[in-house]
């Protein structure tokens, strides 16, 4: 059995070869706005309504950190304004499919595994995924957490994750050694804080430390309040009566907001289990 490994040669990053031809032939990056960024997700969804505005703020300083720290190439600006935008058709799709008068659904207290990157914690997700009873976050949920409005046949969402599995295979082969990332398998529900732009997903991807300052500071009850929404949403698709099984070393620093939002919740992590009584 062949065992994946990740380059450490950071100055020469790996790049297949239709990427760097791109690169060379893109006009360079401009500056990613949000006024653009809004009107191209509104165009692309349909939909004018992304719910409470506090996640503005996190999207304006993520924006100005990429446009000063983050020197990307024409193709990583490419890369980064689509991910944007799919971000926030995601938050069209979920207040379309959440209106106001929509009472959200109870959910059991979740059970959170919480631990340093490379530490196994995916290995230890996978395993208590496994037990039938327990509600976990599928890769192509997590991109698309909105029911689908597909009137009939397969779920256009899981084909859209199975294809974003193999253009991530394509374009950093390396990344499935640090983290392996399949479209039907349990996937980190940090990906769904990052809907409220209140997330470490962005500099994990990219350079931006202003941004990342701005998040150690910055209030992240309405990343979970945002998350416990899409939980609700999620489990009236499948899975109603299950609890939920989440995983993401995100938690790690804001666990009392966790704890707060999501009362009751266990924790699985550092050798222990406990409850916040």
């Amino acid at each position: 059995m062949s065992v994946r490994t990740t380059s450490r040669d950071y100055a020469r990053p790996y790049r297949p070869r239709a990427v760097r031809v791109a690169n060379r032939l893109l006009p360079g990056p401009r500056r990613l706005t949000r006024d653009a960024l809004l009107d191209a997700a509104r165009a692309r969804a349909k939909l004018d309504d992304f719910g409470p505005p506090d996640f503005l703020e996190p999207l304006d300083v993520l924006l100005d950190s990429i446009a000063r720290e983050a020197r990307l190439t024409p193709v990583g600006h490419l890369i980064t304004r689509e991910r944007l935008i799919g971000v926030l058709v995601n938050r069209l799709e979920v207040f379309a499919a959440h209106r106001p008068w929509t009472r959200p659904l109870e959910l059991a207290p979740p059970v959170v595994i919480t631990g340093l990157q490379r530490t196994g914690t995916t290995l230890l997700q996978r395993l208590l995924a496994a037990d039938p009873s327990r509600r976990w976050l599928a890769s192509w949920e997590a991109l698309s957490p909105a029911p689908s409005r597909a009137r009939a046949g397969a779920d256009p969402r899981v084909a859209a994750a199975e294809r974003a599995e193999r253009a991530l295979a394509y374009l950093a082969p390396d990344f499935f050694a640090v983290h392996p990332v399949h479209a039907h398998a349990p996937e980190e529900d940090v990906l769904l804080l990052d809907q409220a732009f209140r997330s470490t997903v962005p500099e994990a991807t990219l350079r931006v430390p202003t941004y990342s300052r701005w998040l150690e500071s910055a209030d992240q009850t309405p990343a979970y309040r945002h998350e416990r929404l899409l939980l609700s949403l999620l489990s009236r698709q499948r899975g109603a009566n299950k609890r939920w099984l989440l995983k993401t070393p995100h938690h790690l620093e804001w666990l009392d907001v966790l704890f707060d939002v999501f009362e009751g919740a266990r924790e699985i992590g550092r050798a222990s289990c406990r409850e916040r009584v």
